[in-house]
């Protein structure tokens, strides 16, 4: 028997990663202060944005799949629409993917410059889901069917 995400419930899980993710920019951010100034050893850096990809790549697996269905099902935005909007979508995820996985190869070596970057682009993705996919306004269960 399948059984079908109400739009509220996948709003509220993805949305308790987003906070999740969120924590965890924080304390990465943290520690690349901690390694510009001598503080933190690169390898803990190295290992808390290994940590922090791995959550993002699950949060954007479960993403994946709950998003196109709910979405779909709420027909105001129109299939073909949304269909277009999750394959760009899933283009971002892959983009942000490699760039968190250059910079744990390049951290240890460099400033946290390159960190910094990468991780204020993944704040600015989690700022956009949250304002066209991750909405009370766009996951409404009074449209699903």
């Amino acid at each position: 028997m399948m059984t079908t995400t109400r739009p509220s419930q996948a709003l509220s899980t993805l949305a308790a990663q987003h906070r999740q993710l969120r924590e965890m920019i924080a304390y990465c951010e943290d520690l690349a202060n901690g390694l510009d100034v001598g503080r933190v050893d690169p390898a803990q850096v190295l290992r808390a944005v290994a940590i922090l990809r791995e959550t993002f790549d699950a949060h954007n697996e479960l993403e994946e799949k709950l998003l196109p269905p709910v979405m779909i099902d709420t027909a105001w935005l129109g299939a073909v629409r949304v269909s277009r909007m999750i394959e760009d979508h899933v283009e971002e995820h892959g983009a942000l993917t490699r760039e968190l996985e250059i910079t744990t190869t390049t951290t240890a070596s460099s400033s946290s410059s390159e960190l910094r970057s990468v991780l204020a682009s993944l704040r600015a993705h989690l700022d956009s889901e949250e304002r066209y996919f991750l909405s009370p306004k766009v996951l409404r269960d009074d449209l699903a069917p």
